[in-house]
């Protein structure tokens, strides 16, 4: 691990405060979210490992990605950290910490779909023959231009309403992270009962959530860098990773290395993100 480092802010230019951080990060979905308790742990594991103490809430209001960037932005102190795709556009002068959270599994998809119709999709043998299907992604996603760079036929509303139209037909298939479609499912199954994960196909390409630190908030951003970046070094972030249920279930169950996969470029990556270390990037 002796090749890793800082990937984004600079590594011990400020001191820790005294007083402990107040970190609010936004509500992302009304219901809840099923996938924070992973992003949470390893939030923990870097204010830990920077001897930073914290105290950590979820905002009331809900929020799409898109506004969540933009309060981050705007300094609006509603929220000032979010966890969420990279991407070069999104960085708007933010302070942002580029280590991977899911050491890049958010850009492994699988594919949500109707159970009838995995008949269809075990005739796919080349990516071109999934440019006849159409795939749903969230308003705002990074994802969705990413698949439409690809030439997929892309069509985009709120995630809530894109497993309506998964289970209704309106799309054929939902690409998610291999930590989020099981995740997902396991409690939706009484709104969409005919949605599984599909289970041959997987589409990768270079994606993950990192950290995204509000304006002016650069020593809170420092804090979490340098407390990852020294979890990394000694073994800590990599136990965590191999030993969490959110994780290890997923990949039980996606299987990612038995799958089909399809490799994507994503041309929507900041130079600073090229340069991530390959370290924190899964092989």
């Amino acid at each position: 691990m002796a090749a890793l480092g800082a990937a984004g802010v600079t590594l011990g230019a400020r001191a820790v405060p005294a007083e402990p951080f107040d970190i609010v990060y936004p509500r992302i979905r009304p219901g809840g979210d099923v996938h924070a308790a992973f992003a949470l742990a390893v939030l923990d594991l870097a204010m830990k490992t920077a001897n930073a103490a914290y105290t950590v809430r979820q905002a009331e209001i809900v929020m799409e990605r898109g506004r969540a960037l933009a309060e981050l932005a705007h300094g609006h102190n509603t929220i000032n950290l979010h966890w969420t795709s990279m991407e070069a556009a999104a960085e708007r002068g933010l302070n942002v910490v580029r280590i991977p959270i899911h050491r890049g599994l958010i850009g492994y998809r699988v594919f949500v779909i109707r159970k009838d119709r995995q008949r269809d999709f075990d005739k796919i043998e080349r990516f071109s023959d999934l440019k006849a299907f159409t795939c749903g992604q969230g308003l705002g996603w990074i994802d969705a231009d990413i698949l439409k760079a690809a030439g997929l036929d892309v069509q985009t509303s709120t995630y809530e309403t894109m497993f309506k139209m998964t289970q209704s037909g309106r799309v054929d298939y939902f690409p998610r992270g291999v930590v989020e479609a099981f995740a997902e499912l396991d409690g939706r199954q009484h709104r969409e009962p005919d949605l599984v994960v599909e289970n041959r196909l997987m589409l990768k390409y270079r994606s993950d959530f990192i950290f995204y630190v509000a304006t002016g908030q650069e020593v809170l951003a420092d804090t979490i860098e340098k407390g990852l970046v020294q979890a990394y070094r000694d073994g800590t972030y990599l136990r965590l990773f191999n030993s969490h249920p959110y994780i290890q279930d997923a990949l039980v169950r996606t299987k990612p290395a038995s799958r089909k996969t399809f490799h994507l470029e994503n041309p929507y990556l900041s130079e600073a993100d090229r340069r991530i270390p390959r370290d924190y990037w899964m092989s």
